[in-house]
């Protein structure tokens, strides 16, 4: 074999051994879970403007589940709510996703990145959110908490509820944004409402596809760092190392990975 011909072939299994790493690690599956009918309605249109996620709508109220389009639809506590809204009381919407907790177990299996997203201060979102995120950190899955605040002109008991909505999702979730819809007021002053709240949908997405970015170089870097380590390696290696898994190789640096964003951007 000449220099050149030995040059091609080591640069050939140098590119096999990078496919087989990118194969082996693949893009952590990523879900967006929407608590209640704000956090649905959110999914809802991520559902058909994005397709780097899998979506989840998670609701008591059976009417507005049937109404919105998801990859995962699931009704809770028609026992309770007979189908219908938590009536305005969080501990209720808590009440029903406790009764579920293994069914919304089940409907997050599988996924290594999940977005809790939630409008604050009624009673199903307020709730449930923050089961759905405990149930996310359970099966060991990166979780983002996005809670949206009401208006002030909502009231003060419902801001009530979405402080301390808020500040219970905050302990089960890993980062934490949160979405004050009395900025999107500020910011979109001469819009119509329907138009500004469109925002806050435009904003979520807009967090989910950073977070997703951030993930894919991740993910690329650690292949490349991977081939520089091959490279002090004796060269008739024919296989990457079998214990280069998914679970050891992503999961065990996500802390690490995440820490770039800092609590300053997510709250």
């Amino acid at each position: 074999m000449t220099e050149a011909e030995g040059m091609t072939a080591e640069g050939n299994r140098t590119e096999e051994l990078i496919n087989a790493i990118g194969t082996s690690l693949g893009e952590p599956s990523v879900a967006v879970v929407g608590c209640g009918g704000a956090g649905s309605n959110i999914v809802h249109g991520i559902y058909w403007k994005s397709n780097r996620v899998e979506t989840v709508a998670i609701n008591t109220d059976e009417e507005r589940l049937r109404a919105i389009d998801a990859h995962k639809k699931v009704l809770i506590g028609k026992d309770v709510s007979f189908g219908r809204d938590a009536g305005g009381y969080p501990e209720v919407g808590e009440h029903c996703a406790e009764k579920a907790r293994e069914v919304i177990r089940e409907a997050l299996k599988g996924y290594d990145i999940v977005f809790v997203v939630a409008g604050m201060g009624g009673g199903t979102g307020t709730g449930v959110a923050p089961v759905v995120a405990s149930v996310s950190r359970e099966i060991n899955a990166v979780t983002f908490a996005v809670p949206i605040t009401p208006f002030d002109h909502e009231g003060e008991r419902r801001k009530k509820i979405a402080s301390d909505g808020v500040a219970r999702l905050k302990e089960q979730a890993n980062f934490t944004v949160v979405l004050d819809n009395n900025k999107v007021i500020e910011l979109a002053a001469d819009m119509p409402m329907s138009e500004a709240l469109k925002i806050v949908d435009r904003s979520v997405l807009r967090i989910i596809e950073s977070v997703c970015s951030q993930t894919s170089s991740y993910v690329s870097n650690m292949v490349q760092d991977i081939m520089g380590y091959s490279d002090a390696v004796d060269e008739s290696a024919p296989t990457p190392p079998s214990d280069l898994q998914e679970e050891h190789m992503i999961h065990a640096d996500f802390d690490t990975m995440f820490d770039n964003f800092g609590p300053s951007m997510f709250g």
